[in-house]
C-alpha cells in the first residue's frame, strides 16, 4: 500500500512540473538598455517620426566605491520611422542591447511634431505593454526634444531623471507650470476639451549641454529651464502662453501647491511678498441665454514671507488690505488665463466636461459648437484669502528706521 501511494505522488509530482512553465519571457538585466527618456520630433521628410532615446550606461552611473569615469550618464540613439513602434524596433541596428522602457522617466515633444498634431503619438502608450501611461511629458519650445535629451544637467548623473524633478519643482513651488503625464493627455485628447503642456526651452550656449565639461563648472554653458504652456486647439500646439496667463491656468485647475504673490503697500508703493502655501478651486458651468457662465471659487491661504515696506503688521486692518490685495491679483490672474484661452478656443479647464457632467440637456445644445460658445463665456470668480501669518517677524524693518 504504501508502495503505490509512493508511485502516485512521484507520477503527481512529475505531471505537476511539467505544467509549469517557469519564467518563459525573462530577460537577462545585462542584455538590456535601460531608456530613461524619449524624445519625439518631425522627420526631415514633414511626414516620419524622428525618435531619440536616452539609454543609461549603467558602468557610468554606479554609486559603488571605487566607479568613477569620465563617461557621462547616459547615451543617445536616434532613428526615424512612420511609426514609433517601427522605431522603437529600428533603434536595435544602434545599440548593443535590446531596449528596455519599464523605467522610462520622461517623455518630450518636440516644437515641430506638436505644431502638426500630437494624436496619433498616444496610441502606442496605450496598446504596448512595454511603454507605461504613467511616464510624465514635456513640450520642447523652440527647440526639438533630441537637444532636449542631450544636455547634461548638474546634480543629476541621468538628465532625464533631473527634468523631471525639475519640472516637479518648478510646478510645486512656483505654479506657472505643472506635473503632467501620459495618461493625462489621452483623458484630454478623448475628453471635451483641450490640453496644456509646460514647455521646456534651453538657455545659455547652444550645443555645448551635450558634453560633460558643460558640467565642470560652475554656472553650466548650456542648461534647461521650465517655460510656459503650450496650449493646444484640436491636437495641435497653437500658442504659447507665459506669466500670469500660464499662472491663471493653474488657478483654475487647482494646479496650484504653492506660489508666491507680490502685492504693494497703498502707503509707500513697496512690495510685499505673500507665500500662497494652500489653494483649493471649485468649478461649476451653467448656459445663460445660451451663453455659458464659468463659476471659480478659490480659498487660498498664505503668509507673508518679505516685506520691503514700512507698514507695520501688528495692525489687523494692514493684513485686511493685504488680503484684498492679493484677491484682485488672483482674479486678475485668473481672468488673464481664460482670456488667453478663449483667443483660440481652447477649453483647457475642463468646463465643457463639467458642464456636460452637471446638466447633460445644456451640453446637448452647444456641444457641437462649444468652442465657439466657449470664446464668449462669461466669468464669475470669487476670492476668499487668509494671510495666516507674518512668519517669524512681526513687524518690518523700516518700521525701526524712522
Amino acid at each position: 500500500m504504501r508502495i503505490k501511494r509512493l508511485i502516485l505522488c512521484i507520477v503527481l509530482a512529475a505531471v505537476t512540473s511539467s505544467t509549469l512553465s517557469g519564467c518563459w519571457n525573462s530577460r537577462e538585466l545585462n542584455k538590456l538598455a535601460i531608456v530613461s527618456g524619449i524624445g519625439i520630433d518631425l522627420a526631415s521628410n514633414g511626414k516620419d517620426y524622428k525618435v531619440t532615446f536616452q539609454i543609461v550606461i549603467p558602468s557610468a552611473t554606479s554609486t559603488s566605491k571605487g566607479a568613477t569615469t569620465q563617461q557621462p550618464g547616459v547615451y543617445l540613439a536616434t532613428v526615424s520611422d512612420p511609426t514609433l513602434f517601427g522605431a522603437l524596433r529600428k533603434a536595435s541596428r544602434k545599440t548593443s542591447r535590446q531596449l528596455f522602457f519599464a523605467h522610462t522617466q520622461l517623455l518630450v515633444i518636440g516644437e515641430s511634431m506638436a505644431r502638426k498634431g500630437i494624436v496619433r503619438i498616444f496610441d502606442i502608450f496605450e496598446r504596448s505593454h512595454e511603454l507605461r501611461l504613467n511616464t510624465p511629458v514635456l513640450l520642447a519650445r523652440e527647440s526639438d526634444a533630441g537637444s532636449i535629451l542631450k544636455v547634461l544637467v548638474p546634480i543629476e548623473n541621468i538628465s532625464s531623471i533631473g527634468l523631471v524633478r525639475k519640472s516637479d519643482n518648478s510646478a510645486r513651488v512656483w505654479g506657472e507650470t505643472q506635473h503632467i503625464r501620459v495618461v493625462d493627455l489621452v483623458k484630454g485628447i478623448t475628453g471635451e476639451g483641450e490640453i496644456a503642456l509646460s514647455g521646456i526651452i534651453t538657455g545659455g550656449n547652444r550645443n555645448q549641454g551635450g558634453s560633460k565639461s558643460n558640467l565642470e563648472q560652475t554656472e553650466p554653458s548650456e542648461t534647461l529651464i521650465m517655460k510656459g504652456m503650450g496650449l493646444f486647439k484640436d491636437e495641435k500646439l497653437a500658442e504659447w502662453i507665459d506669466g500670469s496667463e500660464a499662472r491663471g491656468i493653474q488657478w483654475v485647475t487647482n494646479k496650484i501647491s504653492e506660489t508666491v504673490l507680490n502685492v504693494k503697500t497703498d502707503e509707500d508703493e513697496e512690495e510685499i511678498a505673500v507665500n500662497i502655501f494652500s489653494a483649493i478651486t471649485h468649478i461649476h458651468t451653467e448656459l445663460r441665454d445660451g451663453t455659458p457662465v464659468f463659476h471659480i471659487s478659490i480659498r487660498e491661504e498664505g503668509t507673508i514671507l518679505e516685506s520691503h515696506s514700512s507698514v507695520p503688521f501688528a495692525n489687523g486692518q494692514t493684513i485686511k488690505i493685504l488680503q484684498e490685495k492679493v484677491k484682485k491679483q488672483t482674479i486678475k490672474e485668473v481672468e488673464d488665463g481664460i482670456r488667453a484661452a478663449q483667443r483660440f478656443q481652447a477649453d483647457v479647464f475642463n468646463f465643457g466636461n463639467e458642464l456636460k457632467r452637471s446638466n447633460p440637456s445644456q451640453w446637448d445644445r452647444v456641444k457641437d459648437n462649444w468652442p465657439e460658445v466657449f470664446a464668449k463665456g462669461e466669468l464669475d470668480v470669487k476670492v476668499e484669502v487668509y494671510i495666516r501669518n507674518t512668519g517669524m517677524r512681526l513687524n518690518p524693518y523700516k518700521s525701526h528706521m524712522k
